[in-house]
């Protein structure tokens, strides 16, 4: 199993989250994020006299599932992602050892 963790726009998670479930992604979470650093979008930062530092708003996409359908949802979030602009995103990917159900008790990918 794999995990994939992607930061993205924010104008861009709609038609992200729409091509995955089409792909067959059963499910993801979705978190609002602000970006820190290089990362950040220059046009779009924001000044933070907490952080001294500038930062975006950014969206972090969260999935797990069975190997052979990672590289199609990462080729999917980097489509559909892509501006060409600083400020994209970026695409981690880890490996997942097991997954339990909480309701049912199934471990592995069955769980998920």
């Amino acid at each position: 199993m794999k995990e994939i963790k992607a930061y993205i726009r924010p104008e861009r998670v709609d038609k992200v989250i729409s091509e995955l479930e089409l792909a067959g992604a059963k499910g993801m979470t979705i978190i609002n994020v602000a970006i820190l650093g290089k990362w950040a979008d220059p046009k779009k930062s924001i000044i933070s006299l907490e952080y001294c530092d500038k930062y975006c708003s950014s969206v972090k996409i969260e999935l797990v599932c069975i190997e052979d359908n990672a590289e199609k949802f990462i080729k999917i979030i980097e489509g559909k992602a892509h501006t060409g602009q600083r400020g994209d995103g970026k695409i981690f990917v880890s490996n997942i050892l097991d997954a339990v159900s909480i309701r049912t008790g199934e471990r592995g990918s069955v769980a998920l």
